[in-house]
């Protein structure tokens, strides 16, 4: 099981744990912003550069989805939550196979905590958070889709090579 540091437990989402919910997703999504976008301009991200740069756009808007959505209930913090997720430093965009591939498996952690997510919101109470799922999740698929087709066109290419 992949640490990741978001507190969806199982149980139905109450509004307390929505204000953690949100907060983590933008917290992350700020984070593959930042880290995309360092691979970018560090020019480590070679041909798949300009889909990087495009995800960065992404990664931000996604973070002012979740900073929107999160609910504004002032929530006293006396002692460690239960369902707080942790102070953590981010995703990272670096990893064995190198950036892209990083990133691309920080895109299936997030798709499957928002999988997760939506099977435990009530979608007729809470339409706004079930509709920036749809947006998050939408845009993970394409640029998922993207990354795929990449891959194999790359890969294709070196077999003609």
């Amino acid at each position: 099981m992949v640490d990741r540091g978001d507190p969806v437990n199982g149980d139905p989402v109450n509004i307390v744990e929505l204000v953690d919910i949100c907060g983590a997703m933008e917290r992350r999504n700020l984070a593959l912003f930042e880290g995309l976008g360092a691979v970018v301009t560090g020019g480590r991200a070679g041909s798949s550069g300009r889909l990087l740069a495009e995800a960065c756009h992404v990664h931000a808007w996604h973070a002012d989805l979740w900073a929107a959505r999160r609910p504004a209930i002032p929530v006293e913090r006396s002692h460690a939550e239960p369902n707080a997720a942790p102070a953590r430093a981010g995703p990272s965009v670096d990893g064995d196979h190198g950036p892209v591939g990083a990133y691309r498996a920080e895109i299936d952690v997030i798709r499957e905590m928002l999988h997760e997510l939506a099977e435990r919101l009530d979608w007729d109470l809470d339409p706004s958070t079930a509709r920036v799922i749809e947006l998050v999740v939408g845009d993970l698929r394409s640029i998922s889709n993207r990354l795929d087709g990449r891959a194999r066109s790359l890969s294709g290419s070196s077999r003609n090579s």
